[in-house]
């Protein structure tokens, strides 16, 4: 039973991993499968609460940017407060990519061989809560795929009007160019709540999981 064990929490490993690749949209090389990390649940809520954050940070330092230039104060210390938090937003970002690319691997693969390795248990009774408690596992951590999934849709356009904006930016600060970008930083607050809204969502089925299965891995 102790190795059934390790296999449930590798296969919660590999569920995981997946969730990040939703969310994230790291596509990952067949080499990389080989080198599995785990990271648990727990870990990734905590993750996305500091990505929550600086979702948060850099759009207020962009809106504080945009107040200096009507106010036709100096732009270059609001302009590095969102370079800063930017940044920082895009690190984060970039952390999670690794992390879900090291840990891309096989769950189909893997699932159908911790059934057969299930299958040939001798009490038939410990195999079918065995399978049961698997079954319950899968959909759980699936239900999390499809609200990171989700999120995916509102971060991808989000980050690349950012992007485009720290571009602008990078070659001309000046009232006027940040003025121009007034509409633009206007939407991106609007997009930001919904963005922080799909990750604290994905974070309410991590908590629910967790109810269910507290050791998160």
């Amino acid at each position: 039973m102790r190795k059934q064990g390790t296999r449930i929490f590798h296969f919660k490993s590999i569920l995981t991993g997946t969730m990040l690749l939703a969310l994230f949209c790291c596509d990952a090389g067949a080499g990389e499968a080989k080198n599995t990390v785990t990271v648990d649940l727990k870990e990734i809520r905590r993750g996305l609460g500091e990505l929550e954050g600086s979702v948060s940070d850099t759009v207020e330092a962009l809106n504080g940017l945009k107040k200096a230039a009507k106010d036709r104060g100096d732009l270059k210390g609001p302009y590095e407060t969102f370079d800063k938090h930017h940044k920082k937003l895009q690190a984060q970002l970039e952390t999670l990519r690794d992390q879900a690319g090291r840990m891309r691997a096989g769950a189909d693969q893997h699932y159908a061989a911790w059934r057969e390795e299930l299958a040939r248990m001798d009490n038939p009774k410990l195999r079918d809560k065995a399978l049961n408690r698997q079954d319950d596992a899968k959909e759980e951590f699936e239900e999390i795929i499809v609200i990171a999934q989700e999120t995916r849709r509102d971060l991808e356009p989000f980050m690349a009007d950012l992007r485009d904006v720290s571009s602008y930016l990078s070659t001309d600060l000046s009232a006027e160019a940040v003025k121009s970008l007034s509409n633009t930083i206007w939407k991106l607050g609007n997009k930001s709540r919904s963005v922080i809204a799909g990750i604290q969502h994905v974070n309410s089925q991590i908590n629910k999981t967790l109810e269910v299965h507290p050791e998160g891995k």
